[in-house]
């Protein structure tokens, strides 16, 4: 017997049927632009989560109002190289990979996508692969075939390392073998390291590779002009929080946030080197600020660079370190950086030295490494300097320049003489690098350090912005633990150094103002309250001076 609905009943349910059927959403099947916009959620569904193809299909018809068949994801899986099982080009690259360790007698665990791939795995893969494959897989062994833009991004994920150790049992003397426990995969502390300094490694040949760097013809890394130090505002950061202006601290770490994303984007080889300082300076400042700037530096580099790029693994890996040992494995981050910069250009050496006392300042290196740098960098400067003196190029100078003059003045390459240009730079930066040397062994950590570097911002006034800066910087962090630098003393320094500081760089410049707050803070302390007040008011009228600066570049 067969019941009819009422018509409008019928309706109703037939509407029922439909919603639950379909999204409210429903624009029809996606199309070209719809795949880019959602190809890093697709990813990370389908390899970062391991989700199956249906349930990917699924989370992103209801949560995303995204529709294609099971057909069009295969398609783009296939182009963008998206595969949970191993391909040809994948295990071309694991065998290289677990080869050149093996010739130097490391054993390897490896890792596709951040899944295990064991060799047994691997051994099984070898094993069943069909002949055509397998002449696909000696093809591109022996460099006959290229790999397509796809495959190289899926190589980039592959990862091997020294796996951890696993104990034997030892027999009983009249029995079998005694089981022992599997032994958990490496600590963070061990296996961190090496993973970080390979995706760093990555990620600078990759930029070389590219031409995303550009180099002199002495092969010398050139770093772009910038209007502005991004860095600087993380500094005043700390010292603003230090000196109890909590709210302009924070604004100030605001704006350091709102910058990243400038200089992300720019992506020159400054970026890691600042990022890290950048964490340092917050790492010092306060608990969760570091830990923000990480959490941000991961999400960003998704957004602009994508989830494969070697920035994003790296900040990944980071963010799962222990937070008692991030600052070692910054550190060592940054190392590894400078040594792979190194292999493929040349730095300038006051530039690796500031590098060192910056590093070494946010406890990202013991000070016994940063000597050793610093001393083999002064080492090759000297040997250049004797090689590159008048005694060595005279015979060389006369030949070139037929005068009477003498080859100290008759060249004019660098190599020329005492009096030229270059002889001039080198000699400059050999007394820059003895700066330096003689400042980690007779006063970094000591009791007058802070009037140590207030007095190197006396010296450097109208000769080198840079060093005045760094100098500046450095009083201020050091003159709390300068225990033999009395309030009084201190007051004067910080007089001082705010007339260079205004001369320098303005009365309205991060450093100036960063000065003020200190000094209103030791006026108090020394109990000159009414002095304090005016300095504190003074203090008031630069920052909004300072901020009206900040907004009128940023427009």
């Amino acid at each position: 017997m067969t019941v009819s609905l009422p018509q409008e009943e019928h309706a109703q349910q037939s509407t029922k049927t439909m919603t639950t059927t379909l999204p409210q959403r429903y624009n029809g099947p996606a199309k070209d632009g719809d795949w880019a916009n959602y190809r890093d959620t697709i990813t990370s569904l389908y390899l970062d989560q391991n989700k199956s193809l249906k349930e990917v299909m699924r989370i992103m018809r209801e949560e995303y109002y995204f529709f294609a068949t099971e057909k069009m994801y295969k398609i783009r899986f296939n182009k963008w190289g998206l595969h949970k099982k191993l391909r040809a080009h994948q295990v071309a690259e694991l065998l290289v990979q677990r080869g050149k360790r093996a010739a130097v007698g490391k054993t390897s665990v490896s890792f596709v996508h951040g899944r295990k791939i064991d060799s047994d795995r691997l051994n099984t893969y070898l094993r069943r692969v069909s002949p055509a494959r397998r002449k696909e897989l000696e093809a591109i062994l022996a460099g006959r075939v290229e790999v397509s833009g796809a495959q190289k991004r899926s190589i980039e994920d592959i990862i091997c390392r020294t796996p951890s150790p696993e104990p034997e049992g030892e027999p009983e003397p009249e029995g079998p073998v005694v089981p022992v426990p599997r032994r958990l995969d490496a600590p963070d502390g061990l296996r961190l390291p090496e993973e970080c300094m390979q995706i760093v490694h990555s990620y600078v040949g990759g930029a070389f590779d590219a031409s995303l760097w550009q180099r002199t013809p002495d092969k010398e890394l050139v770093f772009p002009q910038r209007g502005k130090n991004w860095l600087d505002p993380v500094s005043s950061a700390r010292q603003l929080f230090v000196n109890g202006f909590m709210d302009q601290g924070f604004h100030m770490v605001k704006i350091t946030f709102d910058g990243y994303g400038e200089v992300m984007s720019r992506q020159d080889p400054s970026l890691l080197v600042e990022t890290c300082l950048a964490l340092g300076a917050l790492l010092q400042s306060g608990p969760g600020l570091g830990e923000s700037l990480l959490n941000y530096s991961f999400g960003l580099s998704r957004i602009v660079f994508g989830p494969r790029h070697p920035l994003h693994l790296l900040f990944a890996r980071l963010r799962n370190a222990d937070p008692a040992e991030i600052n070692k494995f910054i550190g060592l981050v940054m190392q590894s950086y400078l040594q792979a910069l190194l292999l493929n250009s040349q730095l300038k050496p006051t530039y690796l030295a500031t590098l060192y006392r910056a590093m070494l300042n946010s406890d990202f290196i013991e000070v016994e490494t940063a000597q050793r740098c610093m001393q083999d960098l002064l080492d090759d400067l000297e040997a250049l300097s004797v090689s590159s003196s008048p005694a060595s190029s005279d015979s060389a100078g006369a030949e070139s320049s037929g005068s009477s003059s003498g080859g100290a003045e008759g060249g004019s390459g660098s190599g020329s003489g005492s009096g030229s240009g270059g002889d001039r730079a080198l000699q400059k930066d050999v007394e820059m690098l003895r700066y330096h040397v003689s400042w980690l062994l007779n006063l970094h950590n000591k009791p007058t350090e802070a009037a140590a570097a207030a007095q190197t911002l006396v010296e450097t006034r109208g000769k080198d912005p840079r060093l005045a800066r760094f100098s500046c910087y450095n009083m201020l962090r050091t003159l709390r633990t300068s225990h033999a630098v009395g309030t009084e003393e201190a007051i004067d320094m910080l007089y001082r150094s705010l007339d260079i500081c205004e001369e320098e760089f303005g009365r309205a410049d991060n450093a100036t103002v960063t000065l003020l707050a200190t000094l209103q803070s030791y006026l108090r302390r020394a109990g000159y309250v009414d002095e304090a007040d005016g300095v504190r008011k003074d203090f008031e009228t630069r920052w909004d001076e300072v901020m009206a600066g900040m907004a009128k570049r940023n427009t």
